[in-house]
């Protein structure tokens, strides 16, 4: 934030006419150019090395040449914890930071990493920005999502409080078989979850529809097991050449579901 240009990335993400992805180096000078159809609304997300990112819209319908400037603060290596009821670290979970500055849309970081809590359910969070406010999306096995609180830390405070997991989520069992009662394999099933019970801080998040739309394929005994699906009420869905299923039920946190289908 002291003025001087930074070499890096821009992803530039297009929803029109589909959801796409454009990688454009941005070197030494700190300046870039692009050419892109603007019918639909654009999102620049800029990086670069030791600082956290920031994002620029780019209104729908926008023409001529648009000038933007990314001002991006410093950062610092955060570490955090992500741990169940009892304090036990809770490995393999994935964590997102998004960015709540006043005054500002809030930024979804998605593209930092991909790397997952360790076996005492820690994490180090990379170039996170000093003294700007931010919570952490975490989406752990087993668990529906969740979010931290709002923070901001100092320079030098390179640690988080715990981020405590609820109960873990439901477990739902779907069973597919033919009208002679035969299990049907190879079979794709998609469950849909009611975000309704998620709170109003958590949304928005581009890790946490993860946990809310889930697919599987049925194995060799026509079964397919979805598990940390958050509580409330869920859709399955199975679709084939032939027919088409949906079934409404209530999932219940750390309880198990089963659900039976048949084609017809």
């Amino acid at each position: 934030m002291n003025g001087d240009p930074l070499s890096g990335t821009i992803t530039v993400i297009q929803k029109t006419p589909n959801l796409s992805f454009t990688h454009h180096a941005v070197d030494k000078t700190g300046e870039f150019k692009f050419t892109a159809n603007a019918a639909g609304q654009l999102l620049l997300h800029a990086r670069a090395p030791q600082h956290p990112t920031a994002e620029h819209v780019i209104p729908a319908g926008a023409s001529g040449t648009v000038t933007v400037d990314f001002e991006l603060p410093l950062g610092q290596d955060v570490q955090v914890r992500v741990v169940d009821a009892e304090g036990r670290g809770v490995p393999g979970a994935a964590l997102r930071v998004r960015y709540h500055e006043p005054g500002k849309a809030v930024r979804r970081v998605a593209f930092e990493t991909e790397e997952l809590t360790d076996g005492d359910g820690r994490m180090i969070l990379r170039d996170v920005g000093i003294e700007v406010p931010f919570v952490v999306d975490v989406l752990a096995p087993h668990y529906p999502p969740v979010s931290s609180e709002r923070t901001s830390l100092t320079a030098g405070k390179t640690e988080m409080e715990n981020i405590v997991l609820g109960k873990p989520g439901a477990t739902v069992v779907v069973g597919l078989a033919d009208k002679a009662g035969n299990p049907v394999p190879n079979t794709r099933v998609l469950l849909l979850a009611d975000p309704a019970g998620l709170p109003a801080a958590a949304r928005g998040s581009w890790l946490h529809h993860r946990a809310f739309r889930k697919r599987a394929v049925t194995s060799a005994l026509g079964n397919v097991r979805f598990s940390g699906v958050p509580p409330g009420r869920i859709i399955v869905r199975v679709k084939t050449a032939d027919a088409a299923l949906e079934h409404r039920g209530t999932a219940v946190s750390n309880e198990e579901l089963q659900i039976s289908l048949v084609l017809r």
